[in-house]
Parts: structure tokens; sequence; C-alpha cells
């Protein structure tokens, strides 16, 4: 690749930087680890907001796995409250892209296309505004991805059972609803013998959050989503039903179909600047990122496709029956559980196809990304 090639990288990862260490609010992880390293299993000092947070007992707890918060724990020590979820997610974001270059190639990709999807899934993707914006929720996924990318490489390249056991734990710990990502490697090619060594580490760890949840709640199956402080309009969805089909729809829809808002002057039907925006509840994959219509001309025979495909489908099943949908988001965030999957899917058909067109299904997808963000950024 040209020197200006890496100076492009370089001017990506400015603005995804720059956006990490400015957003000073909702770093509930810090305030999480804060209460973890006193003792508490609940918010002794409360963030600057309680929207999301589970009443129980008149205490206040944070419903997401606690791993993040655990990983932020040195930094804490130090630092207090005063640390920022940003400054961890910063080089995670880096990392994910080494992660995803080092796939593509060990996957038998060449250097210049393993670059460009490297680009498409750190800049051009639904995993660009999570990246970029700190927030607790997106710090959890960011956190998720990681370890989901980690195990992916660690499949291709060594496959060690136990480490494999361990990335996959760390990803349940973060979202439980990745325990669905241990069938990819479970029906890969892993040893019979290996099963043991892989899945004791996922057995702890899920022992780990039912304890975890009945310190708090009273219940191991209860991880605090039936008694969240939510806004108005979500609470009318989850009065539905925590998980039920009837969430299905709208889901799909903000997942795969749902488009930019237009942006008209005044009352009127005349388009301003920016002409279009990003929904508060998502919109298509598709929409930001073209390259995915590469998913559609994937072979039978392409490697890995039939276990990546029943792991996705898994994994957003859990997605789609949930009330959540997410809002205040760039995209239907909730994809980027099975996103690493769908993105292993991807490498063969980019084998197949040239650098330019594969960079011309890229490049827009950018472009729209990152006009989303900035527009949710600068609010304009």
């Amino acid at each position: 690749m040209t020197k200006n090639y890496y100076w492009l990288l370089i001017f990506l990862f400015i603005p995804i930087s720059v956006m990490n260490l400015s957003f000073l609010h909702s770093q509930q992880f810090v305030f999480l680890a804060y209460s973890f390293l006193r003792g508490h299993l609940n918010f002794i000092i409360l963030p600057e907001s309680i929207v999301d947070l589970s009443v129980f007992e008149g205490q206040y707890y944070w419903p997401l796995g606690p791993l993040p918060a655990l990983l932020l724990l040195p930094f804490v020590a130090v630092f207090k409250l005063n640390f920022l979820q940003g400054f961890v997610q910063i080089p995670l974001n880096i990392l994910n892209f080494i992660l995803v270059f080092k796939i593509c190639k060990t996957a038998g990709l060449e250097r210049n296309k393993a670059l460009a999807l490297a680009v498409f899934f750190i800049f051009g993707s639904i995993y660009a505004p999570v990246g970029a914006i700190p927030v607790s929720w997106y710090f959890a996924q960011v956190v998720a991805t990681t370890a989901l990318l980690l195990a992916i490489y660690e499949f291709l390249s060594k496959k060690r059972p136990f480490v494999l056991g361990i990335l996959v734990s760390v990803a349940v710990l973060t979202r439980i609803s990745l325990i669905f990502a241990a069938l990819f490697f479970l029906s890969s090619q892993l040893k019979k013998r290996a099963y043991f060594a892989f899945t004791i580490p996922i057995f702890i760890a899920v022992i780990l959050l039912l304890a975890y949840n009945y310190a708090r709640f009273k219940s191991p199956l209860e991880s605090g989503y039936k008694c969240q402080i939510l806004p108005e309009e979500s609470a009318l969805r989850r009065k539905i039903g925590l998980f039920s089909p009837k969430h299905i729809p709208a889901n799909i829809y903000y997942m795969l179909v749902k488009g930019p808002d237009p942006v008209f002057k005044d009352n009127s039907h005349v388009l301003k600047f920016p002409y279009i925006r990003f929904d508060d509840y998502g919109a298509s994959i598709f929409l930001l990122s073209p390259v995915l219509f590469l998913l559609f001309f994937i072979k039978k025979t392409d490697p890995y496709l039939k276990p990546a495909l029943i792991t996705s489908i898994l994994i957003a099943s859990v997605s789609v029956f949930y009330y959540g949908i997410g809002i205040k988001q760039i995209g239907y965030r909730y994809a980027l559980d099975f996103f690493p999957f769908l993105f292993l899917m991807l490498i063969p058909p980019a084998k197949r196809i040239s650098l330019k067109i594969l960079m011309l299904l890229i490049i827009p997808g950018v472009l729209i990304t990152w006009l989303f963000i900035f527009e949710r950024f600068y609010n304009f």
C-alpha cells in the first residue's frame, strides 16, 4: 500500500479518537467499577442520568454485563470517577482494525483487500458510530466485538480451545446473548476432544452471571431489565413483553429496511442541508454498508458459511424478539452482536471481485456513515 493510504488511516482514526475523548457523560461503567472497588454491586454514587438503571429494593443497579466495569478497575482505582471510557475504547478501536485485517489475511485475502475490508468494518459500518461514541451501551458492544474478533482470529490461526473458551466468556460476561457465539466454534472443525477445554470457561462465566444476578436481584435469572427506569415510549413497548414476537416487525424494519429521513426547510418540502438525517432508532445495515450486498453472492462451498450463518441467525433472533430496538443510535447497533460472523461470510465473495469494485462499494458506506456521525455529534 502507498504511504498516502496510511496517511488516510491516520486521518480516519483522528476524528474517531477525538470523539471518544469528547463524551463526558454516560460513563456508567466507570461508576460501576468505582462501586466494585468499594465492595458494592449497586451504584454508591449515581451517574448524572438514571435512565436505564434498574431499581430494586431502593438500590440502583446497571443491568448490562459486568465485564467492561472489571476491565476499567485498574484505571478507576487510580483516577477514580475522573476516568473516561474513551481512553480504553480508542486502543480497542485500533486493535479491532488490526484484528479484522489479520482475519482477512489469515482467510487468504490479499493485503490491499484486507486493508479495504478493515476500513469498511471500523469506519463504514454499524461499528463506526459505536466505536466513536463511548457511552456505556456502546462501550460494552466495542468490548464484546473485540472479544469476538479475537476469538475468530484465534480460531483461524492457533485454534487453542481453552483460549477460545476464555474469549467467548469475555463476550458472554459483556452481552449474555453472545452465548450463541459458542456454536460457531463448536460446529467449525473444533475437535470433539477439545470441547471440554472450550466449554468450561463459558460454563464458569454463566455461573458467575447467575450468581451476580442473584446477589443483586435475589433471582439468578433476573438481570435487571424488568425493573429498568425507561422513557415512556420504551416502557410502553416493554409492557408488550421483554421478549415477544410482536417486536419482530419493528426490529427487522430498522435492521434491514429503514432508510434516512429527509431534512426539510421549515414546514415545506424543500430539502435543506444536510438533506438527509439518520433516524434515532437506526437505519438499515445495508444503507450504512453497501458492501454487504456481496452477501447475496456467497456460494455454498464458501468456508465457514453454514456455522457463521446459523450463529448470526441465532444471535439476531435475540435482538429481533427484544423490545428495545435501540435509540439514539446510527444504524441498528444490535446487529453488531453478530456482525463479526457476517463479516466472515463476506470475505469469500470479496476475493472474487476486483479491488476497484470493492472500494466502490466501501467508500459510499464510509461517507454516509460519517455524515450521520457528524450529524449526531454536532446535532445539526
